[in-house]
Formats: C-alpha cells, structure tokens, sequence
C-alpha cells in the first residue's frame, strides 16, 4: 500500500507540474490554414505601404498546448524597396475553461506598450484588435523575441538549457530577473498613467485589492469545499495584514521562468504581464523567490548552483530600488497562498480536458500545498 501511495503521488505531481500554467485556455481548436489566411490578409491593412506579403505559421496547437492560445508566424514583406522579415505572435482572448475568475487581454497590451518607455525589455507590441469579427475573440500582436525562457515543464532546476550552462550564466539570469523586476517597479505610478491597474471595486487600498482578489478566487475555485491549508493561511493573511506605505507597478507574475534570455544569460524580453497591479513591489520580489522554491523543494530538487540565495536577492533589490522588504514574509506567505488558490483551478482544468483522471485530490494535495503549510508553521 506505501508502494502504491508513492507512486501515485510521483504521478500527481508529474501531472501537476509538467502541465501548469497560470493562464491556460482550452486546447487550441483553430484551423492553421485558416488563420494565417484571415491573419494574412488583415496584415495587408495593416501594412498598407508594404508588397509581397507572405505569413508562415512557426508554431500551432501541437506545441503551444494548454499554454495561452498563441500563434507565432514568420512575416515577410517588402517595403521602401527592401525585403523585411520579422517573427510575429498572435495572443488571443481565451475560450472555454478559465483559470481565473478573469482575463484582461487590452491589460496585457496597455502594460508592454507603457513599459517600453522605461527602458524595460518587454516585447514590441504591434497592434491591438477589440473586435471579435476578425478571429472570433480580441487579441493583440507582438513582435517574437529571440532566446528562450527556462523551462517550467520540467523545472529548470531539474533539467534543460539552464541546467546545462554554467554557474556563471545561472547567475547572469536571476541577477537580469532582479535587475529588469527592478526597473519596473522604479516606474512613477503618481502620474495616473497606470490607473487602468487600479481595482478599487476591489477594495480602498492596494494590499485589500490584491487579497480580496484571491479570497474571492478561492472560494470560486473551490466551490464550497474545505481547503484546510489554504483556509488556515486565509485568515492569517487577514489577520496579519501590514500597513504598506511604498507601491507601484506590479508585474505580479514576476520570475525567471517568464523572461526570454540568450544563451549568455542576457535578457532578451520580459514576459507575461496578465497578473500586472499596483501594490507594494515587495510582493513580486516575494512572488518570484516563492514560486522558485516550489519549483526546486516543492518537488524535490536541490536549485542549482550559481543562483543567489534569497538574503541576497532581498539586499540586491532593496539597493536597487530603494524599497524595504521588512514585509517580506508576509508576501511570500501570501504568494504561497495565491499559488495554492491557482493550483486549485489548474487540477481542476487539467481534470475538465481528461489530461488527470478525477478523484485524485491533486486540487488540494499537490507540490505546492507542504510549501504553504510549513510555512504557516514558522509564523
């Protein structure tokens, strides 16, 4: 019987880990041909002046999976008598079963648009298209950075381009995430440019917005069920609230694994700007050291050598920014909180498109539920 436990638990968590993603959609279900002919020609609108134009697809359905629903393409065309050529991303407004209780895809655009003002590596944000007559849905087109973004699936920990390059380049990469999540929350907020990341039906203040979004998420996601852990962190979250009297710009899902780097270690894009807000900067710099230690010890992995260790981290980024992190457990209890209420939605998701079989309770028991309860045990 203690076999058969383990096994079945090694089989949750490779479940859980190789399919999670914060943002996914349903299964991608759009005809390849078609797209690039109804892309091709809106682009022959959009870039009236150019000749020539012709679109490959780079990437569909058999490889973006339950990641957003994205379309990557190669664009070719000719203007002012040179021929161009640039890779383009489609991201599209989501169907079907979401993971969170919303998705604000203009948010997404508005965000990288704004930051690249900053000297902030976001990807170049060609156009954004409101109307659902084009493709069915909203979406916004990107242009497509070079590099790749270590892996989730399986944890860059544990294998992949970052486990195989040197202690040095491992250490180029979080110091880029420390130093990029830096710049943006350096971004002056007091102009009201960045209002649209205000919630205020939310709450009075940034810290009662953030909260009460997930602690509407979790009941949402668990329907009425009893979550032991994550019920107990809700009210110590409550309970424990700190006065914050530093904000700004909020990546909000703010991490390594969300950056595209080249083979160096030198960014290339900052990516994936769906959980952007405004708040304390603290609890991004929480976000990104929590989520990494559930990607290493959450599944049994040492992080590998050359990344610096969080005392380090929270020094480096406090001179960066001139920001304290005296809060800081507070953020990571509730960045292991948050991601405890995600999980929830992506088992359930995973469960939904017959990718886990049901009655696993992987919704509550998964790789980061210890993380949160023995963090709550500290406290």
């Amino acid at each position: 019987r203690q076999r058969q436990m383990c096994i079945r638990d090694r089989y949750i968590l490779w479940l859980v880990v190789n399919h999670i993603n914060f943002k996914m959609p349903k299964p991608q279900e759009r005809n390849q041909e078609e797209t690039k002919v109804i892309f091709q020609s809106w682009l022959e609108e959009k870039l009236a002046t150019a000749s020539d134009i012709n679109v490959e697809i780079l990437g569909g359905p058999e490889n973006t999976g339950f990641s957003n629903e994205t379309l990557s393409f190669r664009v070719s065309y000719s203007l002012n008598n040179k021929n161009l050529s640039k890779g383009m991303v489609l991201r599209f407004y989501p169907e079907g079963f979401f993971v969170f209780p919303d998705y604000d895809i203009h948010k997404q655009f508005l965000i990288m648009q704004k930051l690249a003002a900053h000297n902030i590596k976001v990807p170049n944000v060609l156009w954004y298209e409101e109307s659902d007559e084009v493709f069915g849905t909203s979406f916004y087109v990107m242009e497509m950075a070079e590099g790749d973004a270590p892996s989730d699936n399986p944890p860059f920990h544990q294998e992949g381009w970052v486990a195989d390059s040197s202690e040095e380049v491992r250490e180029k990469i979080w110091w880029g995430w420390v130093e990029e999540m830096s710049k943006v929350h350096q971004v002056d907020i007091s102009t009201g440019e960045y209002e649209f990341l205000n919630r205020p039906e939310l709450g009075d203040n940034y810290l009662d917005q953030e909260l009460n979004y997930y602690l509407n998420f979790h009941e949402w996601a668990m329907e009425g069920e009893a979550h032991p852990v994550a019920d107990k962190a809700r009210e110590w979250l409550v309970a424990n609230k700190p006065v914050s009297n530093q904000s700004s710009v909020i990546w909000g899902d703010s991490r390594c694994a969300n950056i595209m780097y080249l083979p160096d270690g030198e960014i290339s894009a900052v990516l994936d700007w769906e959980m952007a807000s405004l708040g304390d900067p603290c609890m991004d710099l929480a976000w990104g050291i929590a989520i990494d230690d559930c990607n290493s010890k959450g599944v049994g992995a040492e992080r590998l050598p050359g990344f610096p260790g969080p005392v380090a981290t929270i020094a480096k980024w406090e001179a960066l920014t001139g920001f304290s992190a005296d809060n800081f457990d507070y953020f990571y209890t509730l960045a292991l909180y948050k991601f405890t209420v995600i999980m929830i939605k992506v088992v359930r998701k995973l469960e939904h498109y017959e990718i886990m079989p049901m009655g696993l309770n992987a919704h509550i028991n998964n790789h980061v539920t210890p993380m949160l309860e023995a963090k709550l045990k500290e406290l």
